[in-house]
């Protein structure tokens, strides 16, 4: 058969005789021996449409496309006579599949005198569609300009059939698994002008968002969604096309959307991307209501203690940069007591919340109000000038308290006392200035009540015990005059033993016994923490050592609380890593405990350390749990195992209904994530009873046993579950 190539050398050589016969007849024998040629020529071109028509569809056009020619298998094929497409062109034959562009790069290349091939979809008379393999070969003049062209063309069309069939199912087997999942795929590539557009929505979220495939495919982001989230799409979508696999979330017909971008490669470079959006809207619930209830005091709907401490630390970070100063109030209204006792708790509840409302009704708008407990308001202003200005806020407020306030039949009077404190000058962290502005607010009771007080050096008496308490800690380590309690931790399912926490005493020749609440804040501010928490792991794990070696019947865990200040030091792995190898203890039985606060402002350091311990084998748990604010956002991207609720939490879970429903979001929110819960503060079997009821892992407290030195816990550890029965 005859392919493109031999039908070309074929004219090319005919065209050649042509040129030298109109200039080289010199005489008869030459002209005879050309006409033979061309004789030869045309035996050649009588043998070759024979070969084409017998085996090929065969079509010849002139320049414009007009068909001068077809033969039988052309017309077989396409359900036409030849009176019926001869001095037609081929839009007779358009299917309509092809786009103008395909046309268009066709009539280039052969106007080019190139020849041209493609598989194109035609429809026949009857309306049916067949495909065939083109192939088109113009035929030039004597300046090379294509005069006319012959299209041969084979059906292919079997062929095509089985092909899209083939697509087709795999695509509808691709549709059917992806529409039956509940979350949506979708694919991004780039058009021509580099815009990205969608080429693929699938899955029931598709559909139930209004994005499915139909109503996406070839849009543009801008085209679909806001400016401001088309916006944001597109900056994630250069991302992943950089390479870079990328998460991020957003809010869409009031749901919540959490994505995965993942870039494809063709040829080592970026050619799409695939993303997976999942709908996490229930869980977005379930995290700001726990943020609200850690955050917020249910009574008066205020920000609390722990919210407090969060925009303050936010504050002080701005006004360093600034040079700017904030006052913090401490009010605490005065007899109240008294009024609650006398009129009872429903009207002392009542009073908190007119109190709270009147507060928040006078505080200037830059000023925020919060309640810590009880009777206790903090009122932070920023941005504060001279302490004239502070003393006019002062005065406002004690004004408010001037008029009545009437609770039903209840016309009751009040005043508050207040303590203030400045940033930076009482201090530069949370608690400084609510310590000191305690300090303030007592010094206004003093005074009388019905006042307020701005601190002063001589308020605070402790603070020499605090210099001694420092000096003498410097020494306690090489005086051997720290010691190690352990507290167990129970299973709550199987009412076993299945670890402990270890937890530091000071024994003081001195001041005595010193709680660690008292020393352990002067050991972070001096930095002598680093030096006892070193000294506790070690001593934590060779006790731990010595106890799975003989005393167990199953392997325990012991836990260490670690200061965030380690987190702030490069290479804490490394000091983990000495003491295991040193003491032999396998890496399992070590439990790291952390606060929320030490990630809050070391995020990607802290995340990496913790990954190596988690690599070594180590468990990581976050303890007093509900205490930091900003927790929640970071608490899937942490490398952890546990969560240790804080007792302020557990405390009244088996009277207050509030506690009860914190208690039980963060145990759903922590078993979504697969993280253990553990409870600690334990001092009743009611709270027991509760926390078994909502689902808690593990529980630690005083009802299941004091934290005790090493014999006396030996003695316990075998008869403890007993007790407990």
């Amino acid at each position: 058969m005859f392919n493109q190539s031999h039908v070309q050398s074929w004219v090319d050589s005919l065209q050649e005789i042509f040129k030298k016969g109109q200039s080289n007849y010199k005489n008869l024998l030459q002209m005879e021996k050309d006409i033979q040629q061309i004789s030869s020529f045309l035996e050649d071109y009588t043998n070759l449409r024979y070969a084409l028509d017998a085996s090929a569809i065969v079509a010849v056009t002139d320049d414009r496309g007009k068909i001068l020619y077809v033969n039988d298998k052309f017309c077989e094929l396409s359900k036409y006579s030849k009176e019926e497409l001869l001095g037609q062109d081929h839009r007779i034959l358009n299917s309509g599949y092809h786009d103008k562009n395909f046309f268009k790069e066709m009539w280039n290349t052969i106007k080019n005198g190139e020849i041209w091939e493609s598989e194109v979809r035609n429809r026949a008379k009857d309306g049916s569609y067949y495909w065939v393999k083109t192939t088109i070969v113009p035929f030039k003049d004597q300046e090379g300009q294509p005069i006319m062209h012959i299209a041969i063309r084979t059906d292919i069309t079997e062929g095509k059939i089985a092909q899209e069939k083939l697509v087709e199912a795999l695509q509808n087997d691709f549709s059917h698994v992806v529409n039956s999942l509940n979350n949506l795929i979708f694919k991004v590539a780039k058009d021509k002008l580099g815009k990205f557009i969608y080429i693929l929505n699938e899955g029931k979220l598709a559909y139930q968002l209004g994005l499915d495939n139909e109503k996406m495919h070839g849009k543009q982001p801008e085209e679909v969604f806001s400016s401001e989230i088309a916006s944001m799409l597109v900056q994630k979508y250069e991302l992943a096309f950089l390479g870079k696999p990328v998460t991020y979330n957003y809010a869409y017909r009031n749901r919540q959307l959490l994505t995965y971008l993942s870039p494809i490669y063709r040829e080592g470079k970026v050619v799409e991307i695939i993303g997976c959006i999942n709908d996490i809207t229930e869980l977005h619930h379930v995290q700001e209501e726990v943020e609200f209830m850690a955050f917020h005091d249910l009574l008066t709907s205020l920000p609390n203690r722990r919210k407090f401490c969060d925009d303050l630390n936010h504050l002080m970070r701005k006004s360093r940069e600034k040079g700017e100063k904030i006052a913090v109030f401490f009010l605490d209204l005065d007899r109240f007591k008294q009024i609650n006792d006398s009129l009872g708790h429903t009207v002392g509840d009542q009073l908190i919340k007119a109190v709270a409302m009147k507060l928040k009704t006078e505080i200037c708008s830059k000023s925020e109000i919060y309640r810590l407990a009880g009777d206790e308001f903090i009122i932070i202003y920023p941005n504060i000038e001279s302490k004239d200005k502070v003393i006019n806020y002062a005065k406002k407020l004690l004004a408010i308290f001037d008029q009545s306030i009437l609770l039903g039949a209840n016309e009751i009077y009040t005043t508050c006392s207040m303590g203030i404190s400045l940033f930076p000058e009482h201090g530069g962290d949370c608690d400084s200035l609510l310590k000191k502005a305690d300090i303030a607010m007592y010094a206004a009771k003093l005074k009388g009540r019905n006042n307020y007080c701005i601190y002063e050096q001589e308020m605070n008496q402790a603070n020499e015990e605090a210099l001694l308490i420092e000096n003498h800690l410097r020494k306690a380590i090489d005086n051997n005059e720290l010691e190690l309690f352990f507290q167990p931790k129970m299973d709550l399912s199987t009412r076993q033993i299945n670890g402990m926490e270890a937890l530091l005493r000071w024994n003081s020749p001195m001041f005595g016994n010193i709680p660690p609440d008292k020393f352990i804040p002067i050991a972070e501010d001096t930095g002598l923490i680093i030096k006892i928490d070193n000294w506790v792991i070690e001593r934590a794990c060779e006790q731990n050592k010595e106890w799975n070696s003989s005393w167990y019947s199953s392997p325990l865990r012991v836990a260490v609380n670690i200061s965030p200040l380690h987190f702030r030091l490069p290479n804490f792995h490394n000091v983990i890593e000495n003491v295991l190898e040193k003491t032999g203890l396998d890496p399992n039985l070590l439990e790291i405990e952390i606060t929320e606060n030490s990630f809050i402002d070391h995020i990607e350091e802290c995340i990496e350390c913790l990954n190596k311990l988690r690599n070594m084998g180590i468990t990581v748990a976050i303890d007093d749990f509900g205490k930091g604010y900003s927790s929640l956002n970071y608490l899937r991207k942490f490398p952890i195992h546990s969560l240790k609720i804080d007792r302020s939490f557990i405390h009244e879970v088996a009277k207050n209904r509030e506690d009860i429903a914190i208690v039980k979001a963060i145990t759903y929110l922590a078993h979504e994530l697969n993280l253990k819960v553990v409870a600690e503060g334990i001092e009743t079997r009611e709270v027991i009873e509760v926390l078994e009821e909502i689902g808690c892992d593990e529980i630690q407290g005083y009802y299941v046993s004091r934290p005790l030195p090493k014999k006396e816990f030996e003695a316990i550890y075998r008869r403890l579950p007993y007790q407990l029965l």
